[in-house]
């Protein structure tokens, strides 16, 4: 999209708010957004700051902050008062909010205590905001859950996955690339390490993909059947997906 040279309250009102209102967020319901909140004390000094938005818990806590910047500015240019805000609001309720830096053309979401910033596609709804909450305060290091021996025997297997648990754990990656030869058992170290997340309330659902249905059937049968065979799971073959599985397979490509 080309950036349009509108000032930041044409942004907010033309750009963001249907952006916004597209997550399921009511704009009328002041339970659920807040406009320019102002937030005493913010950079410690007398000065009161206002942030753009607050998306609210159904209790009244402050669940995520939205900074707005007008098309031509790089969204991420208030960060440290962004950082700021929440560091504040998190001494009046029982944790930090999230944050959403935002230009009305490329959003970035930000969880300032476990991770840097990352770009997203838009706003979360209310409850994909208190599903991550949810996470956050749950979930343990993975490192510290024991690897099922009854899914991976192999040593090779166990040290792949501490290794995935390592950068998850210590370096706050959100990617790793497992590479192994034919016949060492990737559907098994793959099963194992889903297990593992499971545990430790780092996912509560799982996309498997694989680009062919061969891999999918065998993720199916010799996978998930048989290591997780308690975790719900469906084949998705359509666009139209059921949103109460545990575990969803399919290829990079549906129709």
């Amino acid at each position: 999209m080309k950036s349009l040279n509108i000032s930041e309250k044409e942004t907010r009102y033309s750009i963001i708010n249907p952006l916004i209102k597209n997550a399921e967020w009511n704009l009328a319901d002041h339970t659920q957004v807040g406009f320019e909140i102002p937030v005493q004390n913010y950079d410690n000094t007398r000065v009161t700051g206002f942030t753009d938005y607050c998306l609210y818990r159904a209790n009244g806590e402050v669940i995520a902050v939205i900074e707005a910047k007008k098309t031509s500015r790089e969204p991420r240019v208030g960060q440290q008062q962004v950082l700021d805000y929440v560091t504040e609001i998190e001494k009046k309720q029982s944790f930090r909010p999230f944050a959403f830096m935002s230009n009305g053309e490329t959003t970035f979401f930000w969880d300032s205590v476990d991770s840097s910033e990352r770009q997203v596609a838009g706003f979360f709804s209310r409850k994909n905001l208190e599903r991550l909450l949810y996470l956050k305060k749950n979930k343990k290091p993975l490192g510290s859950i024991p690897i099922k021996e009854s899914i991976v025997n192999r040593s090779y297997q166990a040290e792949a996955i501490r290794r995935i648990a390592e950068a998850i754990d210590l370096k706050k990656k959100r990617k790793a690339l497992l590479v192994m030869a034919t016949g060492t058992g990737k559907t098994r170290t793959t099963m194992a390490l889903i297990d593992v997340m499971l545990r430790a309330n780092a996912a509560q659902k799982i996309l498997f993909l694989a680009d062919r249905d061969s891999l999918v059937n065998q993720a199916l049968t010799d996978g998930f059947k048989t290591h997780l065979p308690n975790e719900s799971r469906t084949r998705v073959r359509t666009y139209n997906i059921t949103k109460d599985e545990r575990v969803y397979v399919t290829t990079q490509e549906c129709k």
